[in-house]
């Protein structure tokens, strides 16, 4: 750390007593054995007392609390900058149930700072920093913390508190309290930043109570270079804090100016000196030192300000040991001139004045230091800083050697070690070390007298030498020290410096620190492996292809699987058409999946890993795949008469038309579904035009209710256009309900539009004794959809009559009407007409169907599917066409030629076998 040897005088007011001596405070990268030697006895530096074993000039230690403080002892702490701290425990309790599990929850409230702060940045939960939730808190818990979510389940909640709040906390007075432990309504803790943690009883998630560092931004302060009644650029005054805050609060020379003029909260003196005025620390000084710190460099993720710093400081410390981590966070030191101080950071300034050898009085004593002894000499250096890789954690920086250095000092290794508390900044530490140990090279001392000129020169200046006698050509020195003489001559007493000491080129001078592993404990969740989806083909007995399917396949070498969970959606719509978790994980490792596909489909498939522990497992990626063109009725490759006709899968069809017209309510909910999500997810923030109307009509009387409402509600914006409207009309009487709801709605986007209208009619009557309900309710839709997936484009169009009625025994009756058209090679045209009746397991139905495909090699086709098929013409009733599930009857036909097998009597009595050309005849 820096030397502080004069800082001392500072806090205990005395540094007029110096009288004209000035006293110099040095910083990291001050390399030397004493100032003015027996005038001003400044002594060792902290890198030249660690390379000689000796005491180093601050033992205080500003290291991130890791460790949650407990007890009425804890001493009070302030912010600067960004950093972590574990805090203070200042109140837990358990309350609440989950289920059936009682004092399910536990929460803590930590205080964090003793003055307020700007906000608290990042968690880090249990040694690993978590991702927070800040834009869906909680109600009562605070912000969720992500990892700490299963499914769709929170376990952990954080709420933060800036120190400003006015009123305690009302979830914490009136749900967490207890009679055991009860938090008043009195606790405010005005002026305290706190943070409330809350989390829910979960054995895999939590082992014992979570730990907590929390990532904060400091304390706002006050830069004068945001002042411009004091030289700076903006409207922060020191009378008024309220306008405090800003990029400075993380500066190192801002934090040490608030320091150095006092800590204060609500008017009252906190921490740092109490009587240092603004006239002793001159503004124009502090701003440009200020400035430097601001300065931008190049880092390895862009620019950045060349010094920050940041640390939790106890109001314990000494004042001097706070200052000291400051200046050493910026390679800085501190002189006292005259009862003023200035800070001097980094590269030297400019020259304030030139000399030769002829401006040295001759006729006094000289002295010239060429290089430092073994104890002050160092030619490697090593440090430590709080990492944020690391959990904030202490970390090693990579050391710096130079086998340069080392040769000139005797082939020796003179590392210095430091400790940069207030640097949590991994490519700045670096910067600190090197230029560090650069400037410990700077071994050339002069002391002489100059003449009364020089009097204006103050510690920190710097002045540039031109010197035949020394073979120097306006080199820099750094004046370190002025005495004034009686007879106004100044003894000065300088260090040579270089400003190339303080280059940096991140591409050639950055290391990556080895950071350490740092984990929560938890299992991590196990990804699926090896996950492939390809077409595949369901076979019949006879090596036909009969089904279009999916082969899914995965990584067989799996400890702690089960099964294997898989999921099928059509890619275009999203819709889920296969879920399953019973797939059972063996050998091949591989399964055509049993599901209804459509041929020629693009559909999408993911996988999980089910295992037989408790343990998470997460979804594989979304993979496409195509099914292959397998239909049902491909072509006459089965016949059961003479292989002319093509009714090979006949029943799969049948199934596919009772499914197509069974599952249109569903697609109507599927469509609508579909509908909200899209317009939910409309960007509405560029919307440029929207209008809602809303109207309702109600009137009650004696319990009678009449009811109607209309809501409109259309949008424009950036990325589509959608109109909705829906139309409701409820009438009840006592036990009698009638309503009518009508909802339409037109959507047209980049890839899509769909026009959607549907018309619900209900009434019930409940029977007020046994509370069972009749009811009736008829639906009617039209839909028209054009959508555009991977340049095709698919165009659908639907129109559904629904009937219903149910009676309170559990009888239902349906009617249903379904058309649709679709377009593309795969498309078709389709109508149908199902009436079902039953119950309890027990259906009886009777359909039609017509089907036309697009694909000019399959045959349209009229299907009928009912227990009795009967054709009358003008209502002859003696002659019906009539066909069951035995025959086709007729009793007159006019048939001018037969193809047949065999035929027969109705009496059995004669058979000709028309094959075989034999004719038997029985008596």
């Amino acid at each position: 750390m820096a030397i502080f040897s004069g800082i001392a005088a500072i806090v205990s007011g005395v540094a007029s007593a110096i009288g004209a001596v000035s006293s110099f405070i040095g910083g990291l990268g001050v390399i030397g054995s004493t100032l003015l030697k027996a005038a001003v006895g400044v002594g060792l530096n902290y890198l030249a007392s660690a390379v000689a074993g000796k005491n180093k000039a601050s033992t205080a230690s500003f290291a991130v609390n890791g460790q949650l403080q407990s007890g009425g002892t804890v001493p009070r702490s302030i912010i600067f900058g960004m950093t972590a701290t574990a805090g203070s425990l200042v109140y837990a309790n358990t309350w609440g149930n989950a289920g059936k599990t009682p004092n399910a929850y536990v929460t803590q409230v930590i205080a964090v700072a003793d003055a307020p702060i700007k906000s608290l940045l990042v968690a880090v939960v249990n040694g690993v920093a978590c991702e927070i939730d800040f834009d869906h808190p909680h109600a009562e818990y605070g912000w969720p913390v992500l990892d700490y979510r299963k499914g769709t389940t929170d376990y952990l909640w954080l709420k933060f508190y800036d120190g400003k709040q006015t009123q305690a906390d009302s979830f914490l007075v009136n749900r967490v309290s207890s009679a055991a432990r009860p938090y008043e309504n009195t606790r405010v803790g005005h002026g305290v930043a706190y943070v409330i943690a809350t989390s829910r009883v979960n054995q895999e998630l939590f082992s014992g109570f979570p730990s907590f560092k929390f990532v904060l931004d400091g304390m706002r302060l006050y830069d004068p270079s945001k002042d411009s009644s004091v030289g700076g650029n903006g409207n922060q005054r020191w009378s008024d804090a309220s306008t405090w805050g800003g990029d400075g609060d993380r500066l190192p020379v801002v934090q040490l100016y608030n320091l150095m003029r006092g800590i204060r909260w609500n008017g009252q003196w906190l921490y740092g000196l109490q009587t240092v005025t603004d006239r002793r620390l001159p503004s124009g000084h502090w701003i440009a030192q200020i400035g430097k710190c601001r300065t931008l460099i190049q880092g390895k993720d862009g620019l950045e300000p060349i010094y920050r710093s940041g640390a939790e400081v106890q109001v314990s410390a000494a004042i001097q040991d706070a200052a000291q981590a400051m200046l050493t966070a910026c390679n800085g030191r501190l002189a006292e001139i005259g009862g003023t101080y200035k800070p001097f950071i980094g590269v030297s300034d400019e020259p304030v004045m030139t000399f030769i050898d002829a401006d040295i009085l001759s006729t006094e004593e000289q002295s010239f230091t060429p290089f430092f002894g073994l104890s002050d000499t160092v030619n490697g250096i090593s440090a430590s800083y709080p990492s944020q890789d690391d959990a904030w954690n202490m970390a090693e920086a990579p050391p710096i050697y130079n086998s340069d250095y080392e040769v000139e000092d005797g082939n020796r290794r003179l590392l210095s070690d430091v400790s940069l508390d207030f640097v949590p900044y991994a490519e700045q530490v670096q910067r600190l070390m090197q230029a560090a140990l650069k400037e410990a090279r700077r071994a050339r001392r002069h002391t002489f007298s100059m003449p009364p000129m020089f009097w204006q020169l103050e510690p920190g200046d710097i002045i540039a030498w031109s010197s035949n006698r020394n073979g120097y050509q306006e080199k820099r020195f750094r004046v370190d020290g002025v005495l004034d003489q009686p007879n106004l001559d100044a003894v000065l007493d300088l260090t040579e410096v270089d400003p190339a000491d303080y280059s940096w080129n991140t591409g050639t001078d950055y290391r990556s620190p080895v950071t350490g592993s740092v984990s929560s404990g938890l299992a991590a969740t196990q990804p699926m492996y090896g996950w492939q989806a390809l077409p595949a083909t369901i076979y019949d007995a006879n090596g036909k292809a009969r089904r279009p399917s999916i082969k899914v396949s995965c990584d067989p070498g799996q400890d702690d699987v089960a099964n294997v969970w898989v999921r099928v959606r059509l890619k275009a719509s999203k819709m889920v058409v296969f879920d399953s978790s019973a797939t059972a994980y063996a050998a091949p490792f591989e399964w055509v999946l049993n599901g209804t596909f459509l041929p020629a489909t693009l559909y999408q498939a993911q996988g999980r890993f089910v295992p037989y522990s408790n343990r998470a497992t997460e979804w594989g990626d979304w993979i496409d795949v195509l099914t292959p063109d397998v239909r049902f009725l491909a072509g006459v490759d089965f016949d059961p008469y003479d292989g002319t006709i093509g009714l090979s899968g006949l029943g799969d069809d049948l199934a596919n038309y009772q499914d197509w017209i069974g599952s249109g309510l569903r697609n109507v909910q599927s469509t609508l579904e579909e509908l909200d999500a899209r317009i939910a997810g409309l960007d509405l923030g560029n919307a440029y035009a929207r209008q809602q109307l809303r109207q309702q009509i109600r009137v009650v009387a004696d319990g009678v209710t009449a009811d109607w409402s209309l809501a409109v509600d259309v949008v424009a914006s950036a990325n589509a256009a959608t109109a909705s409207r829906v139309e409701t009309l409820t009438a009840s009487f006592n036990s009698v309900t009638a309503g009518f709801t009508s909802r339409i709605n037109a959507l047209a986007a980049t890839d899509v539009a769909i026009s959607n209208r549907v018309d619900t009619l209900t009434a019930s009557l409940t029977d007020t004794k046994t509370g069972l309900q009749n009811t009736s309710s008829a639906v009617s839709t039209l839909q028209a959809s054009v959508n555009t997936t991977n340049g095709n484009v698919a165009a659908v169009a639907n129109a559904l009559t629904s009937l219903s009625a149910a009676s309170a025994s559990g009888d239902v009756a349906s009617a249903n009407f379904r058309m649709t058209a679709m377009g593309g090679p795969t498309g078709y045209a389709r109508i149908g007409a199902e009436a079902r009746q039953g119950g309890n397991g027990n259906w009886r139905s009777a359909a039609w169907y017509l089907d036309v495909p697009n694909d000019a090699s399959l045959p349209s086709r009229f299907v009928v599917e009912a227990g009795q098929f009967v054709v009358v013409a003008g209502g002859n009733l003696n002659n019906p066409f009539v066909v069951d599930g035995n025959a086709v009857r007729m009793n007159v036909a006019n048939i001018g030629i037969v193809t047949a097998g065999e035929i027969r009597s109705s009496n059995g009595k004669m058979a000709i076998s028309l094959n075989s050309g034999t004719i038997v005849i029985s008596s």
